[in-house]
């Protein structure tokens, strides 16, 4: 006997009264334009990443930090330092206390010599400004006579021509008075002499003064000298040890003063158009924990790989093998972050320039008319 039909009017085999196969819920056909959306959010999507990715400039660099070194004219003993590592010093502070033994004998030597000249020459304007003293009153003495026979012929000359006196006595008074005038011409000449000596000796004091003077003002001559500072800040890379032997060439100190310091970025050559000189933007510096100001100052000309001291991802990115440098000066910045501001620092330089050219340009200036 047949199964009973269901209470719906379907037979055991699952057919209605009419032959057709029941339906327990109804298909519903995909909506077509859902598609569409969703690839049109994918595109959208697509080109908002890649116009704030074109529109986002990104960049790392390093701080430079002129480091100034110091180091000894001549090989030199270093026999007492002035300062320590990491302090601050000002331009022409000394630092150390420098000898050349060999130098420093040899000089001690010459020197000996100098003053020795110099008492010598001394002495002998001493002795020349006697010796012209004294012809000077041989000189006034031997003037006096001689002007006294000057009178004594004048008058003996009337007497003769009055028939007064003999003209053997006029003679011999004529004759005296040819003698006085000849020594006094010696005292002068004689005057003359001295005070000539006396001028030699002392130019001779002066130049040796001089000469004694710019000899122990030459640390190289002298061998003794000390070490300044050339310019403000602060002492690192110290290789200075009291006692020790160095060469010219070797480095003691090296001053680092972070007013000196500036930054150099590196971006891609393709965003560096979008940078302007005299723009300011925002660095994060290592070692300083809130960003610094900085001002874009010029474009080097040549493109440059990635220094060694930034990020090792950037070493290992052929696509990141050039960059174009950038240089930045710090502004106004605080007595902290200069404090803090070291060396070969890494900075890391992020702004916003909207693009101007191309399908993003023509994106952005749409936006902006949307917007404005």
């Amino acid at each position: 006997m047949p199964p009973a039909g269901n209470g719906n009017g379907h037979n055991g085999n699952g057919h209605n009264g009419n032959g057709h196969a029941a339906i327990g819920y109804a298909r519903r056909r995909p909506r077509p334009y859902r598609r569409y959306i969703i690839v049109a959010v994918v595109l959208i999507g697509i080109a908002a990443f890649a116009y704030f990715d074109r529109g986002w400039i990104t960049g790392d660099g390093i701080v430079v930090g002129q480091l100034t070194p110091v180091n000894p004219i001549s090989q030199v003993r270093l026999k007492k330092l002035m300062v320590k590592c990491l302090d601050f010093v000002s331009r022409g502070q000394v630092l150390a206390q420098l000898e050349n033994e060999v130098t420093a004998q040899a000089a001690d030597q010459q020197l000996q010599q100098f003053e020795l000249q110099l008492a010598e020459a001394r002495s002998g304007a001493a002795v020349a400004d006697k010796e012209a003293a004294a012809a000077r009153k041989y000189l006034e003495a031997q003037a006096a006579v001689r002007d006294q026979l000057e009178q004594v012929l004048k008058a003996q000359t009337e007497m003769v021509q009055k028939n007064y006196t003999a003209t053997l006595v006029w003679q011999q008074s004529k004759a005296d008075l040819a003698k006085a005038q000849s020594e006094t011409q010696a005292a002068d000449f004689v005057v003359q002499s001295k005070e000539a000596e006396s001028r030699r000796s002392t130019v001779e004091a002066d130049l040796t003064e001089k000469r004694i003077a710019a000899f122990q003002a030459s640390p190289e001559l002298m061998g003794r000298y000390e070490l300044k500072a050339p310019k403000a800040g602060y002492l690192t890379q110290c290789n200075a040890y009291e006692g020790s032997v160095v060469n010219a060439e070797s480095v003691l100190y090296q001053v680092f003063n972070p007013a000196d310091a500036y930054g150099i970025i590196f971006v891609s050559p393709s965003d560096a158009p979008r940078l302007v000189a005299g723009d300011t933007v925002q660095l994060k510096v290592g070692g300083i924990e809130t960003p610094v100001s900085a001002r874009i100052s010029g474009f080097y000309p040549e493109l440059s790989g990635m220094p060694d001291s930034l990020t090792r991802y950037f070493w290992e990115q052929e696509k990141w093998s050039q960059y174009e440098p950038i240089r930045v000066d710090f502004v106004s910045l605080t007595e902290g972050q200069q404090r803090s501001l070291k060396s070969f620092a890494q900075v890391r330089v992020s702004l916003w320039r909207t693009p101007k050219q191309g399908v993003f340009g023509a994106i952005s200036q749409l936006f902006s008319r949307v917007t404005g």
